[in-house]
Parts: structure tokens; sequence; C-alpha cells
């Protein structure tokens, strides 16, 4: 609905603080999600969205941007937010049979979204009259979004279709900051720590920006390949661990090859002569871009290709690999709020390293290399999890209520120590 300057870098433009937003809401998530519920987490962004058009109508009546920065970094924050607590939705409703499609549909849904969002604010070449009643009508359509909120059913009434029922329990803050210290004490977490990290990182490190809208949608679309050959495939074709195992070899070999073409783009020699003494660094950077994609174009588009398709498996991996680990809906909340945030720290550390030397990717693949290496390792510690994950998390609990009023049952089949066993396997179902 704003049409961006000329010269903008759509990927990397101001990615210090919409990564550090990014990274604290993720975090934040865990706790909101947990103490406020998942359907209060998803009204607060419909708030954020409502205030975020509102403020797009005033820029374009007024002129008045202040409002408009202050309802960016609110709706950013509702955004990550609302994503931990959809992903949450996502890995803790379904029965097992459900869950990885559930999963894909997500991710279908949203990287075509953004893909369409995309396209739309680079082409977009309407009025700024046009532009102005786009603006009111997608205000329009925010108004609806809370409708959409209230219609996700409460956790207390979730049952899935073998007849158990979603594992919540209510929690108070300090439950939530001693059940997350222990997270972090659980070795599987600590296995997981480095597969978040290090991918991002290897992405923030290549750092080769999107120069026109081709290279955006062919990112955009190797994303979408992945995610919807996964819901085609999501057939119990082997067992749990095998699939895992299997799709794991699939993932490295396309970090590889996003790697390797990232590494070969970098080797090729490369014409600076017109590059001006005087020239700012994203001047410096839109020329390297140039050159690369006269010189180089096939090779750079695919390397797009390549890292959407590697960014979609991995995170799409990260993910099944959770939903793994545990039907709680609130152990849920720790695992994907981190996986959010780690990985926001990751592409962070990234971009930071490399952004001092804007056309570094024509004169060195040290960090490179050395990102590389280190997701290779960090797929090789997931496989051992991998390994050790169960067959379902489909647990044999019977129909048993997890609402408030029924925390201390007495009955033989429901009795209080029933609830503390759900209580200890909360993290699942790990065969240590």
């Amino acid at each position: 609905m704003q049409k961006p300057p000329n010269n903008i870098n759509l990927t990397y433009d101001s990615y210090l603080p919409t990564s550090t937003i990014s990274c604290v809401a993720g975090f934040a998530g865990i706790f909101l999600v947990n103490l406020a519920g998942i359907r209060n987490i998803l009204l607060f962004y419909s708030f954020t969205s409502i205030l975020y058009a509102s403020s797009i109508v005033v820029v374009y009546q007024y002129n008045h941007l202040t409002f408009h920065t202050a309802a960016n970094i609110l709706n950013s924050a509702g955004y990550d937010i609302s994503r931990v607590a959809t992903l949450v939705v996502v890995l803790a409703y379904p029965s097992e049979k459900w869950k990885a499609r559930a999963l894909t549909t997500f991710l279908i849904l949203e990287y075509f979204a953004m893909t369409m969002g995309n396209i739309i604010a680079v082409t977009d070449h309407s009025s700024e009259q046009s532009r102005f009643h786009s603006s009111v009508a997608a205000l329009c359509l925010a108004c609806l979004s809370p409708f959409v909120a209230v219609a996700i059913a409460p956790t207390h009434d979730v049952v899935r279709d073998n007849g158990v029922y979603l594992i919540a329990r209510k929690t108070t803050l300090g439950d939530e900051v001693r059940e997350t210290i222990r997270l972090f004490r659980n070795k599987f977490m600590l296995l997981l720590l480095p597969y978040m990290f290090c991918y991002p990182f290897l992405f923030g490190v290549a750092y080769i920006p999107f120069p026109n809208i081709e290279a955006i949608v062919l990112y955009d679309v190797g994303r979408l390949i992945v995610v919807f050959t996964s819901q085609m495939l999501d057939v119990q074709w082997a067992s749990r661990r095998t699939r895992g195992l299997m799709a794991l070899l699939v993932t490295t070999i396309f970090c590889a090859v996003s790697s390797i073409l990232t590494i070969v783009i970098r080797r090729e020699p490369m014409d600076l002569s017109g590059v001006k003494p005087s020239w700012k660094e994203t001047e410096i950077l839109a020329y390297v871009m140039t050159v690369a994609l006269r010189d180089y174009g096939k090779l750079m588009y695919a390397t797009y290709f390549f890292a959407g398709v590697a960014s979609s498996s991995v995170e799409l991996y990260g993910f099944w690999v959770m939903g793994t680990l545990t039907n709680d809906l609130k152990a849920s909340a720790r695992f994907v709020g981190t996986f959010h945030s780690v990985m926001s720290i990751g592409g962070l550390v990234g971009i930071e390293l490399v952004t001092e030397i804007p056309h570094h990717y024509t004169t060195s693949n040290t960090l490179t290399y050395v990102a590389f290496g280190m997701s290779i390792v960090s797929f090789m510690i997931l496989s051992w999890v991998v390994t050790r994950i169960a067959e379902t998390n489909d647990w044999s609990l019977g129909r048993m209520p997890n609402s408030s009023t029924h925390d201390t049952l007495t009955s033989p089949d429901r009795s209080s120590e029933t609830v503390a066993v759900v209580a200890e396997v909360k993290y699942q179902h790990i065969n240590v």
C-alpha cells in the first residue's frame, strides 16, 4: 500500500530493528501465549493490524509519519507474537496424522500471501488516489480479523479425533519463568539450538540482496514449492524416524546447493571499474547487483530460487521436529517462541558481520565456508535427536478433561495422579 523508493533493498533494509523486534517478540510470545491465551493474542494482532492500516490512511490524508512509525513497530511485534500463537495452534491442536498437513497448509497460506504482497508492492504504479482507496479497503478488511480470532476454539474444548483432549493447564508468570528455564536445561532443546541458529546465520552471511521483482518471486516460489511438495507427500510410507531422517537429508542437500551457488557467484570475476570513490555503500551495492545480473543473470536467479527452497525446508523441518516432541500447548509455545527468536538472532548476527563490506561477496568466501560448516554440524546433531523421537504423540489418556475445574479429579480412572502423569510427559515421548 506504500510504494517503496526505487532503490530500496526489499529484503535487508532496516534489518537490525526488524530482527530485534522479531527476537524480543518471539521470547515474549512464550509467556504471552501461555498466560493470555491464543485467542487473546490473535485479537491483539487484529488490533495492531487495524491500527497499522489506519496509520496508512492517515499518511495519505495528512502526511503524518509519527503515528505510522509507532503503528508499524507495534504491528511488527503483534505479527511475530501472533505467529508464535498460530504455530502453537498448528502444532498442538491437530492429532498426529493431521499435524504435518496443518503445518504445511499454514505455511502455504503465509508464503502465498507474502508473495502476492511483494508483487503488488513492487509493481503497483497506480495514482496516489487509487492507492488511498486501496488503503481504505485494507482497513475495512483488517476490521474483520477479530471475528476470525474469536472463531478459534478454546483450548479446554479441543478434543482430537482419537478422543484425546488437548493438554493445557493454567499457569502463572512464575511457573512460566521456571518452566522456560527448565526447558533450556533439557538436552533435546539444547541440541536443537544450533539448528535454530546456524542456517539463518548462513543466510545472513551470504547476504545477496534482492535487486528486482523477479528475484523476490523466485525466492518465494522456491519456498512455496517446498511446502506444496511436503503437503502432497504427507503419507505414512515409513516410520516416523525414517521419514524424519530422509527429510533431514533432503534439507541438507538443499542447503548445500544454495551455499554452493552463493560461493560460485562470489568466485566469478566482476568488473568494479565503474565504482566511483565518492559513492555510498548503497550505491556500490546497487552497482554490483546490476553488474552481477547483467553478467551472471541465470546463476543469480538460480541462487535466489534455491535460497527460498533451503530456507523453507529448514523452517518447515524445524517445526515438524518440535511437533514430534510434544503435544502440550504450553511446551509447544516455549519451543516455537525460542525457535522464532533464535532464528532471528542467527540472521541478525550474520548480516551485521558483513554489512561493513558492501561488495564482500566478490572478494571473500571465508565467512560462508564457516557458516556452511556450522550448519552441517547442526544438522548432524539434529539427526541424533530425530533418531530418538517416538512414533506417535497420541497418548492413550482417554477423554480426560483438562480445564481448571478438573485439576483434582478423584475418580479411579481420572485421578490427580493421572494429571501428574500428563505433566511429566509434557516434553514427551523421546526415548532417552
